[in-house]
């Protein structure tokens, strides 16, 4: 277990360390920093978060507001609102799942190319920005049918909601499968389905792109026999026949 730490000075540097250690995991700079204040106090209201960390109050609301919909974090009612942190041990285990069914995927890639011999099919991406893109061109490309299962639809819907637009007038099928409660595009064929992870994307059966829950990173491949593996854990997951 860890030492007991009491001294002013060792207590913030262990709140500094924690906090950019959660950075690795997809939490931003105050997201981290609130989360780990939060987690000091037990309960507390986003002026104390705010004045503990040293953040401005309006983006302690906004960091606060984004890990609840992470999953860090639990809002109970009232004025002001009071701010829970979800126990530490919980989030683990949920990102231990997620990495696991991640790098579970990837091995599964892995192991279709070492059978197939085939080098450089697939290509990574990395930065928000440009994961948003891909999807993009994904979308401008697709002639027939493009599948979306992602958590996180709104996300994509904010950032390309013409190029849906532009898809559906063309004549494509698209079909999401999301998380309960999330915006979808109003032109789709839309399935809910709870403890979504990954955002995954097949574009006429041909072009596949796995993303990380935060589209921070992907991999794309317009490969067919992998475009396939993914096209039949669609089916499985939509119960298409």
């Amino acid at each position: 277990m860890p030492e007991e730490v009491s001294d002013p000075e060792e207590l913030r540097e262990e709140y500094e360390y924690i906090s950019q250690g959660l950075q690795k995991f997809g939490l931003t700079d105050y997201q981290a920093r609130a989360y780990t204040v939060l987690v000091s106090h037990g309960v507390a209201d986003a002026e104390t978060i705010a004045s503990t960390s040293q953040l401005p109050r309006t983006s302690v609301y906004k960091a606060l507001d984004d890990l609840h919909e992470k999953g860090y974090v639990v809002v109970t009612k009232g004025r002001p609102k009071v701010y829970k942190p979800a126990e530490p041990l919980e989030v683990k285990g949920r990102l231990n799942r997620e990495l696991d069914d991640l790098f579970g995927r990837l091995n599964t890639i892995y192991e279709i190319l070492s059978e197939k011999g085939e080098p450089q099919v697939i290509y990574t991406i990395n930065g928000k920005d440009r994961v948003m893109d891909k999807i993009g061109e994904i979308l401008k490309k697709t002639e027939e049918e493009i599948i979306i299962s992602t958590p996180f639809f709104s996300e994509i819907l904010d950032t390309l909601e013409n190029e849906l637009n532009s898809t559906f007038k063309r004549g494509v099928d698209v079909i999401i499968i999301t998380s309960p409660g999330e915006r979808v595009f109003k032109n789709a064929d839309v399935e809910r389905r709870d403890r979504l992870i990954a955002t995954d994307i097949i574009s006429d059966g041909k072009r596949a792109l796995l993303a990380s829950p935060e589209f921070e990173a992907c991999g794309y491949t317009d490969n067919p026999s992998l475009s396939k593996h993914l096209v039949n854990f669609m089916d499985i997951l939509m119960k298409r026949s």
